[in-house]
């Protein structure tokens, strides 16, 4: 059966069965737990057909950056290029390469991201570097939530898989202060996030009981947007937005049941699928002004990359002198067939969308 994008619609009915039994519960900072009732509601922009864009894609028009700090490797193409390397070599679209399994992968600034591994390591990668081993945590990171002001205080917090939380400041040219925050660590944390809409700058945490509920990571925009997140609930791969308690679908990609990480990118949230072996940009917006606004897909997604580089799960926004560029971070280790000797990878996304032959 071919394979399509289409937004998933939650009936009226099923929202309402299961909005009696979601159960979500969040904590500011270090405040105490409070119990909230949570529940996902449909939309009409959720009953219209999703196609797939088949038109060439454009790509995503942002600001430009200039800083001498910027990588001036250009924004790599998906050409095919000479196979005269080793498979750990590192260039213009490899940036790191023959990783243990990766976890998580987050920006830290300018052309520069934090991949988390499952030995527990995490690792600095940036164009024309050698990857910078900068801290071993002692389990693995399940997410890596930069701070708002990453750039200054080059603080990352980090959910390991063990449900701890730690903070960690990279420290150039050495390792990395690695900070326990046993106040904030406790069994049962999905994720954690900040809430851009409040001023309120202290990470959140979001506990939900209801097993129906898998959720996959945060990606967080400019202040005023609310949090975003990629989930699969009740089996059904989602994008949703969390306002207070309430979880809200704001359409799903229907794409080998499959949804990794996602980021932020100006209008559009870029999502990895990686049982499909894509990643996407959705546009989003919201369907009216102020903080609490519910916010909805404004269009049909368009494809950046399809089977490229096997299987890509976490996806960042980094910023770089041709704009924003999209990084991803392959699981192929775990897709069952047998992973590419270079694998895991950290590599730059095709700015001509899903054309030309695996680098591999």
């Amino acid at each position: 059966m071919p394979m399509g994008f289409h937004l998933v619609h939650t009936s009226s009915a099923q929202a309402r069965a299961r909005g009696r039994r979601r159960r979500a519960a969040l904590a500011a900072g270090v405040v105490g737990m409070v119990s909230l009732s949570g529940c996902m509601s449909a939309s009409s922009a959720l009953e219209s057909p999703f196609t797939e864009d088949k038109s060439e894609p454009t790509g995503i028009a942002m600001p430009k950056f200039s800083s001498p700090d910027l990588p001036s490797t250009p924004v790599p193409t998906t050409e095919s290029k000479a196979k005269d390397k080793g498979p750990c070599d590192l260039d213009d679209v490899t940036l790191a390469a023959c990783l243990p399994l990766t976890t998580a992968l987050a920006s830290t600034g300018p052309g520069e991201a934090l991949v988390a591994t499952d030995d527990g390591a995490l690792t600095v990668v940036a164009p024309g570097k050698t990857p910078r081993e900068v801290a071993r945590l002692g389990a693995p990171a399940k997410q890596l939530l930069p701070s708002p002001s990453v750039e200054e205080d080059r603080q990352v917090f980090v959910l390991r898989n063990d449900d701890t939380i730690a903070r960690v400041t990279l420290v150039e040219g050495s390792t990395a202060d690695v900070r326990e925050l046993p106040d904030l660590s406790e069994p049962g944390i999905l994720g954690i996030y900040f809430d851009r809409t409040s001023d309120t700058l202290s990470p959140r945490k979001l506990l939900v009981g209801d097993p129906g509920i898998e959720f996959q990571q945060f990606c967080h925009g400019p202040d005023g947007m609310p949090p975003l997140a990629t989930a699969i609930l009740d089996g059904t791969p989602q994008l949703v937005q969390l306002t207070g308690p309430v979880i809200n679908p704001l359409g799903g990609v229907d794409l080998n049941d499959s949804i990794g990480g996602c980021a932020v990118m100006g209008d559009r949230v870029v999502i990895a699928i990686p049982d499909a072996q894509k990643v996407i940009s959705m546009p989003v917006g919201p369907k009216s002004s102020g903080p609490d606004a519910a916010w909805e897909v404004k269009g049909s997604p368009e494809v950046l990359v399809d089977g490229d580089f096997g299987h890509i799960s976490y996806v960042a926004a980094v910023a770089a002198n041709q704009g924003i560029e999209v990084w991803g971070a392959t699981t192929n280790k775990t897709a069952g067939a047998q992973p590419s000797e270079s694998d895991e990878r950290v590599v730059r996304l095709p700015s001509d969308g899903a054309a030309g032959g695996s680098p591999d």
